[in-house]
């Protein structure tokens, strides 16, 4: 394979991979934006229960409290999941760049083969030529000599 094929492939996966990467990373960063908006808004409402909290009573801060405690652990959960698919298609670029250098290399040893038998022929045409013009040679000279033995016996007799 060429080096100019070679390098379409490898654009073409490497395009694939960004195009992967970009979409895992629009929903992160959408998930993220969600998450972002909730915190604030958890904040803002901190900031009025704190100005409130001495008139709320002890079980509303309690709930509270709660709610915040399972938001962290839903934004735990995810990140990590966003994590998990961010890795998962990194696993899956590298996979793909494999398979392409496998591919590649593949190429170059069916290259190196083909050049191979092309110069077996080339020698093999050479060496056959060569006989057929050694024949032809051998087959002069015997009928030269054929030819003065017949005009040694013509002056003899």
């Amino acid at each position: 394979m060429d080096n100019n094929t070679k390098k379409k492939i490898e654009s073409e996966v490497k395009k694939n991979v960004d195009v992967e990467i970009a979409n895992e990373l629009s929903d992160f960063r959408s998930q993220l934006n969600v998450l972002q908006s909730s915190i604030s808004n958890l904040q803002q409402g901190q900031q009025q229960s704190g100005q409130q909290n001495q008139q709320q009573p002890q079980g509303q801060q309690n709930q509270l409290s709660q709610q915040i405690q399972q938001f962290s652990g839903q934004t735990q959960q995810q990140l990590q999941q966003a994590d998990q698919q961010l890795q998962q298609c990194i696993q899956q670029a590298i996979q793909t760049l494999n398979q392409a250098s496998q591919y590649v290399q593949s190429n170059r040893a069916l290259n190196q083969m083909n050049q191979a038998v092309r110069q077996a022929e080339q020698q093999l045409q050479q060496m056959t030529g060569g006989q057929q013009q050694s024949g032809q040679q051998m087959g002069n000279q015997q009928g030269q000599q054929q030819y003065g033995q017949m005009g040694q016996q013509n002056i003899l007799q």
